[in-house]
């Protein structure tokens, strides 16, 4: 799989620091990834990072506060014809929104989904590319909201013609509203353009103070 690191826009985050939650912790399983902060800058609305073979060490268990190791990992992954672990990891940034209410905007919408993209895209057959393993990127304290995260994410996939594994971490009302959204726009044969012209919609309405449910108003509208 090709697993999204949910990434600052300075990669590895607070790794160094105080940080512990998505990003930092994949960087401390995969002490390599580190080496990257010495030569990616900071990535721009047009940029991702892509790395190929980083090797994991670790083994944790918990998040954040809870975080805790627990123990060496034993590396079992099969290697590439340059000796590189099939192991890929792409990191997007998300947009924070200090204020939640910013991020249903039709240009920050445009924002996340180009970004989303570039990391998903890939060449290759689309039957040969690995699936995409993601989950809450940009939520948390980026303040994202999880079903438009994943509405995008599932946008830029169908674009990129890759496969998504979306993880919800044990969140029962999150599985449900994504499994719900996706069959239903799966089943009425739905475009992203479609898709897209609806959230162009919907950020109208809310400019004008009207926000309702957005997967409500999606299963209604399209």
């Amino acid at each position: 799989m090709l697993q999204v690191d949910f990434a600052c826009s300075m990669v590895g985050g607070g790794v160094l620091g105080n940080g512990l939650v998505q990003e930092e912790i994949l960087f401390l399983m995969n002490p390599e990834l580190i080496v990257a902060r010495l030569f990616t800058e900071k990535l721009t609305d047009n940029e991702c990072l892509k790395i190929t073979g980083a090797q994991q060490y670790s083994e944790y268990v918990g998040y954040s506060r809870d975080f805790k190791w627990k123990g060496p990992h034993s590396e079992k992954l099969p290697r590439d014809g340059w000796e590189r672990l099939h192991r890929k990891i792409v990191a997007i940034d998300a947009l924070n929104f200090k204020n939640p209410k910013e991020q249903y905007q039709k240009h920050k919408i445009r924002r996340e989904l180009n970004k989303a993209f570039i990391g998903f895209k890939e060449e290759g057959k689309p039957d040969k590319l690995p699936a995409i393993a993601t989950g809450n990127w940009g939520c948390g304290a980026f303040h994202g909201d999880s079903i438009l995260k994943a509405l995008i994410q599932m946008m830029a996939a169908a674009v990129a013609q890759r496969d998504l594994v979306f993880f919800t971490f044990g969140d029962r009302h999150l599985e449900d509203a994504v499994w719900d959204i996706y069959t239903h726009l799966r089943d009425g044969k739905k475009t992203v353009g479609q898709i897209y012209d609806f959230l162009a919609a919907y950020c109208h309405q809310v400019a004008y103070g009207e926000k309702t449910d957005l997967r409500r108003s999606l299963k209604c509208a399209l």
